[in-house]
This record gives C-alpha cells, structure tokens and sequence, in this order.
C-alpha cells in the first residue's frame, strides 16, 4: 500500500482553519522546523526499513508528535485531531466508528499531556 502523507502546505491551511488565522500570520507564528519534522515522522525509517510500517501506526505517530511538539501558539490540539482525520481520509482509510466528541477531546489530550 502507498501511503500519502500531509506536507507542510496542508498543515498550514488546517491550522489557519482551526485558529481563525491568516495563513501568512500562521507561517510568522509558527514552529516550522517542528511542523516538518512532526508531519515526517510517520514515514521515518532507516535503509528500507519503515519505524512505523502499520499504517495506524503511522497516524498515531502523526497525531502525537503534532500534538506534542506544540509548533502553534495556540490551536495544536486542533490542529493535530484535523491532520489525522485529513491523514486517515486522503489514505482511503474510515473509522470504523467514529469516534464521539468527548472521547476523542479525551484521546487527543491524553496524547498531548504523554
């Protein structure tokens, strides 16, 4: 299976939707060093060997270091549960059941706290 990832470009137009910002005020504000390498994570590997071959988890690496890393003033929760979903929908991959609202609040901060 190939795998599609997000780029930097993708990030930035979530991140502006998430905060209401400009996406030229999101690039200013943001961490784009740790916005790379977060949305590089799930493809890392080293010769031909893949760190994360599954590709869940691929998105939960995704998901982590984006909430993790805080590149975002403000919003890197946000950010980081849009990315995955938009990860998750451009792979051809669906929830089986999608997750409730609070239960997935719940995940993402669990995540983002370690």
């Amino acid at each position: 299976m190939t795998v599609s990832y997000l780029d930097l470009v993708d990030y930035i137009e979530i991140a502006a939707a998430v905060t209401g910002l400009d996406t030229a005020t999101v690039i200013w504000a943001a961490d784009l060093g740790l916005i790379d390498s977060a949305l590089r994570s799930p493809a890392a590997g080293f010769g031909d060997t893949e760190f994360y071959p599954d590709f869940v988890d691929k998105a939960a690496v995704l998901l982590a270091h984006l909430a993790r890393n805080h590149p975002l003033p403000d919003g890197n929760k946000r950010a980081a549960w849009v990315s995955l979903r938009l990860f998750i929908e451009i792979n051809d991959w669906v929830w089986i059941k999608s997750p409730e609202i609070d239960s997935a609040e719940s995940a993402v901060l669990a995540v983002a706290s370690g």
